[in-house]
């Protein structure tokens, strides 16, 4: 009797998540693509600055998100960087733990060299580009250190430790691109 409540129980349980998952008909995903479309304002603005085209291939896009609001007016969905690399784009990495970041590496143009501060310097911008800093405190800490073949972009703090961008360079060529929210200093 127990063994045949909880089979019923189960054969409800399941025909009861079935009829919830259905499919969407070509017919109604049409549409609602349609409606989500007229809703959506992209607004596209090239990022041209006199550094990116030196240190990185591509052409970067800030993407602005906002959709209608059912009362009027319109809401803001969020900012989004978009890089077209010949027939392609490319999203960056985002920045929210530690990882490599490897579309970022491959962006970069294999002529490009950081030996120095200056070239340093050119990258910091190029960050302020496509990763802006947000918060006040968090600019008021933005530096560049040199530590060995390791070049650190700090961007910002996190809890006590500061966050940035790591380069790996060997004879300057960079060999790795990460992110961090633990660098000390």
């Amino acid at each position: 009797m127990k063994k045949l409540l909880g089979f019923i129980l189960i054969s409800i349980m399941f025909l009861l998540v079935t009829s919830y998952s259905q499919e969407l008909t070509q017919s109604e995903e049409s549409l609602i693509r349609e409606e989500i479309c007229r809703r959506i304002k992209i607004d596209a603005k090239p990022i041209n600055t006199p550094t990116m085209g030196k240190i990185f291939y591509g052409t970067f896009y800030q993407i602005k998100l906002s959709r209608e609001d059912p009362n009027g007016g319109i809401l803001g969905m969020g900012d989004l960087i978009l890089i077209r690399v010949d027939d392609h784009f490319v999203i960056p990495e985002d920045v929210n733990t530690n990882k490599s970041m490897p579309s970022l590496k491959s962006l970069l143009k294999k002529d490009f060299r950081l030996k120095n501060m200056e070239d340093a310097q050119m990258i910091q911008d190029a960050l302020d580009s496509i990763y802006k800093i947000s918060s006040f405190s968090d600019k008021n800490v933005k530096a560049i250190k040199q530590i060995g073949d390791e070049w650190i972009f700090i961007r910002g703090k996190f809890f006590d430790k500061y966050k940035g961008f790591i380069f790996e360079t060997k004879d300057g060529v960079i060999v790795e691109v990460k992110y961090s929210l633990d660098i000390e200093t």
